[in-house]
C-alpha cells in the first residue's frame, strides 16, 4: 500500500476529530449518535451538543492559525523528504507523487478546507470502545464532499485504497501488519475504526454500526445519568471504565474482544487464579474515570475530571487536604501555585495501606515486588521525623511580576514581584527555632501579630527593591517587590476556601503560552538529540501564541473527596 495514502487518510480522521466540536450542522439528536455505542463500552467521549455559534466564531481563527502552523511543519518535512529522494534517480516519480499527495492533503488544513470536505459546524461526534478497540463516529454535513476529498488524495497518490463491502455498504481500508484501519461513510456519518484484519463480516457489521447494539447508550441513558450526577453539560460527557478494560484481559476471551485477543495471542488462563483475582482487585481501586464540561459560555470553558476511588481509599485521601489561606481562587498574577496537606494524615493513609497489605498479602508472583515494598515502607515509617514536619499545612506562592528574564541567554530575572505563604501550626515556634540558627532571622523581630516587617537580606536585594515578612499563629508570609508590605499581611488574612483544595494553580494564560512559544523557539534539539529546524520551531511558537490570544486566565484545582480525585479546570476566554 502506498505509504502516502496510509499517512493521509488517518490524518483526515485526526483533523475531523479536532474540528468536530466546532462542527453546521446538522440538526442531529444525541440519540442518533448514542444508538451505535454499546452500553458496555469500556470508554466513551461523546460530544452531543454543539458549541454556541458565538463561541465557535471565536475559536475558528485559532483553529485556522493552528492548522496553518501544522501546514508549515508538514510542508517543511515534505521538502526534506524530497531532497533525500532527489539523490535517487529512480525515486523521481515517487517524489512527484509525494509532493502532489501532500499538497492535496494540505488543502484540508484550514477551517474552510474542512468545511469543503463535509465537516461543518455543529457536528456531533463520539470516540468509544468497540470492546477495547477505538471507534470514532462523526456526523458529516456533506458525505459526498468527504468522499470526494479522499478520492482526490488517492488520485494524487496514484493508488487507491482497497475497498471492502458488507452487503450494499462499502468501506476503505489499509492493513498494517495484523491491524486494519477502516474509514467508511455509513448513513450520514463518517466512521473510523481499528480492527483485526481477520474480523468476520458479522463482527465488522457491529463495529461500523450496521448492526446496532440492542443495549446501547441511547437506551440506557448512562451518559445522561453521569451528566446529572457530576453537573456536566451535554457538550462533552465521557468515562473510562477501568474494571471493564481489566476484565477484557483477565476474563475468558469471548465476546467483543475475542478476535483482538486472539490476534495478540493473549491467553488469560496463563495467569494464575491469584493473579487474575488480584489484578482485578487493583482495577477496583479506581474503577471509573469520568470527564465533562461543567461550563460552556462566552466567558469561560470549565471542565471536570473525577477519578472515582474505592470507598476506603477515597476516605483516607479525603483527610489529607488542609486549610491554607488564599488557596483555591484565581489570584490574578502571572502564576500561582499552592498545596494544602496534613502530613500526619498522609502518614496515616500510608500506614493503613501497609496494614491492609500485611493483613491480606498479595499471592500473585507478579506482585511480589509490590508486596515486598511493605517491609521497606515500615522501615521508612520507623525513621524519626522532626515534630515541625507534622505542623506543616501547606504553602502558596503568587508571582505577579518578572522583569529581565531571558530564556534565550538563560538570564535570570532582575526584578521579581512575588508573595509566598507557609501555613504552619505554631508558626511562631518555627520562626523562633530558625532564629536560633540564623542571626539575620533573629534580627527581623517577627511577632505573631500579622504585621509586616522589612527584610534587609542581600540575597533578596538582588531581585527586589523591597521585601517584607509577616507572622501569625498559623502562617509565615514573605513578599517581594512593589506593595510587598501590604501583600505580606494580606496573604495571612486571606479567606480559606470551604472546599480545601489539595493542589491549586492559576496563571495568565496568554503569558504562559507566550513563554511556551519562547521555550519552543530555543529548543534546538528534541529528546532524542535530533535537530529541530527553525521552521518547525517557528510554527510551534505560532500555535502557542494563537492559543494565548484566545485564553486569558487558567485555574486548576485538585480536590480529594469522598468520591475520589477531582480535577477542575477553568479557562477564561479573552475579550
Amino acid at each position: 500500500m502506498n505509504p502516502y495514502v496510509r499517512i493521509a487518510i488517518p490524518a483526515i480522521a485526526m483533523l475531523a476529530l479536532c474540528l468536530s466540536a466546532t462542527a453546521d450542522a446538522a440538526k442531529r439528536k444525541a440519540k442518533d449518535l448514542l444508538q451505535y455505542i454499546p452500553a458496555d463500552t469500556p470508554y466513551v467521549v461523546a460530544f452531543t451538543k454543539p458549541f454556541p455559534d458565538e463561541l465557535v466564531d471565536r475559536f475558528d481563527p485559532l483553529i485556522d492559525q493552528t492548522l496553518g502552523a501544522y501546514r508549515k511543519i508538514i510542508s517543511y518535512e515534505m521538502s526534506r523528504k524530497l531532497v533525500e529522494m532527489s539523490a535517487d534517480e529512480d525515486a523521481a516519480e515517487e517524489a512527484m507523487k509525494l509532493q502532489d499527495t501532500v499538497a492535496e492533503f494540505l488543502t484540508l488544513f484550514s477551517v474552510q478546507g474542512m468545511r469543503d470536505a463535509g465537516m461543518g459546524r455543529g457536528s456531533l461526534m463520539a470516540i468509544y470502545g468497540d470492546g477495547v478497540l477505538p471507534v470514532a463516529r462523526i456526523a458529516l454535513t456533506d458525505i459526498d464532499a468527504f468522499a470526494a476529498a479522499i478520492d482526490r488524495i488517492e488520485a494524487k497518490a496514484g493508488e487507491r485504497l482497497p475497498v471492502g463491502t458488507i452487503g450494499r455498504e462499502s468501506y476503505r481500508y489499509f492493513d498494517a501488519d495484523k491491524i486494519r484501519f477502516i474509514v467508511a461513510t455509513i448513513g450520514k456519518d463518517a466512521v473510523f475504526a481499528l480492527v483485526p484484519a481477520t474480523y468476520s463480516e458479522e463482527r465488522l457489521r457491529q463495529t461500523l454500526g450496521l448492526s446496532k447494539p440492542r443495549n446501547n447508550l441511547s437506551r440506557t441513558k448512562d451518559l445522561r445519568k453521569i451528566a446529572k450526577e457530576f453537573g456536566f453539560t451535554d457538550h462533552l460527557v465521557g468515562y473510562i471504565d477501568v474494571e471493564r478494560i481489566a476484565d477484557a484481559f483477565l476474563g475468558d476471551a469471548n465476546g467483543a474482544n475475542a478476535e483482538f485477543l486472539a490476534m495478540l495471542e493473549h491467553d488469560a488462563s496463563s495467569l494464575s487464579d491469584a493473579c487474575r483475582a488480584e489484578f482485578s482487585q487493583l482495577a477496583g481501586i479506581a474503577p471509573r474515570i469520568v470527564v465533562g464540561y461543567t461550563e460552556v459560555s462566552n466567558a469561560a470553558l470549565r471542565t471536570s475530571m473525577v477519578v472515582e476511588l474505592r470507598e476506603d481509599i477515597a476516605a483516607g485521601l479525603a483527610a489529607i487536604p488542609a486549610a491554607v489561606p488564599g488557596l483555591g481562587p484565581d489570584l490574578g498574577g502571572l502564576f500561582s501555585f499552592g498545596v494544602g496537606m496534613d502530613p500526619l494524615a498522609i502518614r496515616n493513609f500510608y500506614e493503613a495501606r501497609l496494614d491492609a497489605m500485611e493483613a491480606e498479602p498479595f499471592e500473585c508472583e507478579r506482585l511480589a515486588e509490590l508486596q515486598g515494598g511493605v517491609a521497606r515502607g515500615r522501615e521508612a515509617l520507623a525513621q524519626p521525623v522532626p515534630p515541625v514536619v507534622y505542623s506543616f499545612r501547606g504553602m502558596l506562592a503568587n508571582v505577579t511580576g518578572l522583569e529581565g528574564m531571558d530564556l534565550a541567554t538563560e538570564t535570570p530575572p532582575t526584578s521579581v514581584d512575588a508573595s509566598v505563604l507557609f501555613a504552619v501550626d505554631n508558626a511562631e515556634g518555627l520562626v523562633t527555632m530558625a532564629a536560633m540558627m540564623s542571626p539575620e532571622i533573629a534580627a527581623l523581630n517577627l511577632l505573631p501579630d500579622g504585621k509586616a516587617r522589612k527584610l534587609d537580606l542581600p540575597q533578596i536585594a538582588a531581585v527586589a527593591k523591597e521585601a517584607f515578612a509577616a507572622l501569625s499563629d498559623t502562617g509565615l508570609s514573605v513578599s517581594l517587590g512593589e506593595g510587598s508590605a501590604r501583600n505580606a499581611e494580606a496573604m495571612l488574612q486571606a479567606d480559606v476556601a470551604e472546599s480545601k483544595p489539595f493542589v491549586s494553580m492559576s496563571m495568565d494564560a496568554a503569558k504562559y503560552y507566550e513563554l511556551m512559544g519562547d521555550v519552543m523557539m530555543e529548543q534546538e534539539q528534541d529528546e532524542e538529540g535530533e535537530e529541530v529546524p527553525l521552521a518547525v520551531r517557528t510554527a510551534m511558537r505560532d500555535i502557542m501564541v494563537s492559543t494565548g490570544s484566545v485564553y486569558e486566565r487558567m485555574l486548576m484545582n485538585v480536590h480529594l473527596t469522598e468520591r475520589g480525585i477531582e480535577l477542575d479546570t477553568r479557562m477564561t476566554l479573552a475579550d
